[in-house]
């Protein structure tokens, strides 16, 4: 099963945003013949500015080849004719290598950029506030999401003082809101999220309000409202689809975590035509390798695999895994996710040993990056537990889930569908050891945490356990009466829902239950 669907690529940069504060002035002319030596500074900006906003539109078309050679005659202009517009332009050249994909190139312009501005006295409060903002958007993309709150907080500060305006701070909120959400700290991110909107609707940045929109949607996503989650994510598309159209890398973003929501609400069809639409969509705009095809990749084969086409889901995830070793870096959390999904698919495959060492790798990264204490290593120790467990390491798999349950109980995040789905794990553990007392206190408790998320196909999913559990435990008439919950949870959910093959076993139990057969036959 899927910890969850990264959503690290779910923040695009939108050059409108942040270009016309790069318009920059020049340096003061000298009185003499001041008149003429200011006109023809001002023509030469106007050339910087028009290569500027060329750059800005082909990369806006993922032209990103036509980006670069725009950005490399602003540099060249502004090498020969106003040497104090260069750190924009290494800046603006950087974030284009960003949308590229190619993150040590980015680094190395976006720092070129800042460094120079970060040293000028007077400082500038406007250029800082820009800088920092882009330096933000990029270490959200390289996994770097406590710098890139860092960034934020500081473009936030340097905008503030330098009285560039309430839409400027709300787009500033909604990137700091995306790096809190990649750390886990969903309430504080939620805050941001909310100060920033009411603005945004008012203003007149329509892409970052579409993008806002899309990343409260995935926020909810993460804290486990899945339905609250759909709506939102549904306007958020809606947004996107009118100012762009169907084929563009935004609106990939908003087919994806649509599709995750509807995945987690059991609605398996039409998460995967949306999981496939964001996949087509990124490999013609962004290329096969890009990261952001990688994470879509791995998104969509998690849903086949539920679906039942396990190999095709192998093939993805061995792609995304060995492709992002060189796109994104050993260390990179995405693609710690990446290994996650794969050792899941390889242990359903029977690929134990594997299974085993692969997500090791990746716990080891998550540790590295969020802490021995973070939710994020949790979800990663849930996998491993599941594999030691298949592998017939029982002990050992139940200690490892109950540290996860440890961590999950200690995180501020409540309620928390991580914890609900730990819980179930736990549960299981104990059945196989026929501990069953144990086993349903433990499902009794997944189901209060479960009820508490609002997701119905997993709540259903353990009453009908909890039923299995109580026939074996010879105690039917509350087996039935769990099971009748069961069937009544799914029973009241939309139809695309009930299509989902769990959903189909429940109501098939139940109705055999009816007919005389024990509650707990499968």
């Amino acid at each position: 099963m899927t910890k969850g669907c990264p959503l690290g690529a779910s923040l695009i940069a939108s050059l409108t945003v942040c270009f016309y504060l790069f318009t920059c002035e020049s340096t003061p002319a000298s009185p003499l013949n001041e008149t003429a030596i200011q006109a023809k500074s001002e023509n030469k900006n106007s050339d910087s500015d028009a290569l500027r906003r060329a750059a800005e539109e082909y990369a806006e078309a993922c032209n990103f080849d036509h980006a670069r050679a725009k950005l490399e005659e602003d540099i060249a202009l502004n090498q020969s004719t106003d040497k104090n517009r260069l750190p924009e332009s290494w800046i603006l050249l950087g974030n284009v290598y960003r949308l590229e994909g190619l993150y040590p190139e980015a680094r190395t312009w976006l720092l070129r950029g800042f460094n120079v501005l970060e040293k000028q006295r007077p400082a500038d409060a406007q250029r800082l506030s820009a800088a920092c903002n882009y330096l933000a958007l990029f270490n959200n993309s390289a996994g770097e999401f406590a710098e890139s709150e860092k960034n934020a907080r500081k473009a936030l500060t340097y905008s503030l003082e330098a009285g560039l305006g309430k839409e400027n701070q709300a787009m500033h909120k909604v990137v700091l809101a995306n790096a809190l959400r990649q750390q886990g700290k969903y309430k504080e991110a939620l805050v941001e999220l909310e100060a920033a909107l009411p603005i945004l609707k008012t203003g007149t940045e329509k892409s970052l309000l579409a993008t806002a929109t899309n990343n409260l949607g995935a926020l909810h996503f993460w804290m486990g409202d899945y339905q609250r989650a759909s709506g939102i994510l549904q306007d958020g598309l809606k947004q996107r689809l009118e100012l762009y159209g169907e084929n563009h890398p935004d609106v990939a973003n908003s087919y994806l975590d649509l599709g995750c929501v509807e995945f987690k609400l059991g609605d398996l069809k039409t998460a995967l035509e949306h999981l496939e639409e964001a996949h087509e969509i990124r490999l013609s705009k962004l290329g096969a390798n890009h990261p952001e095809t990688l994470s879509s990749a791995a998104n969509l084969a998690v849903v086949l695999m539920s679906t039942g086409d396990n190999q095709r889901a192998l093939e993805l995830l061995k792609n995304a895994v060995e492709a992002g070793k060189s796109v994104l870096g050993t260390k990179n959390p995405d693609l710690a996710q990446y290994k996650d999904d794969y050792a899941n698919a390889l242990c359903a495959d029977k690929q134990y040993e594997l299974a085993r060492d692969i997500q090791m790798e990746a716990n080891l990264v998550r540790k590295a990056t969020f802490g021995a204490n973070s939710r994020e290593y949790a979800g990663g120790l849930r996998s491993l537990a599941q594999i030691e467990s298949a592998c017939g390491n029982k002990k050992a798999a139940r200690q490892i889930i109950e540290r996860s349950i440890a961590i999950y109980k200690a995180s501020p995040q409540h309620p928390d569908p991580d914890l609900a789905e730990s819980l179930d794990e736990l549960a299981y553990m104990y059945v196989e050891g026929n501990e069953l007392e144990s086993a349903r206190q433990t499902f009794v408790l997944a189901i209060r945490e479960k009820l508490k998320t609002g997701n119905k196909i997993s709540y259903a999913t353990s009453l009908a356990n909890l039923a299995e559990l109580l026939h074996r435990m010879k105690q039917d008439a509350e087996s039935h009466v769990m099971l009748k919950k069961a069937a009544d949870a799914i029973q009241a959910l939309p139809e695309a829902q009930r299509d989902n093959p769990d959903c189909k076993a429940i109501l098939e139990r139940y109705t055999k239950a009816q007919n005389g057969s024990p509650a707990g036959d499968r």
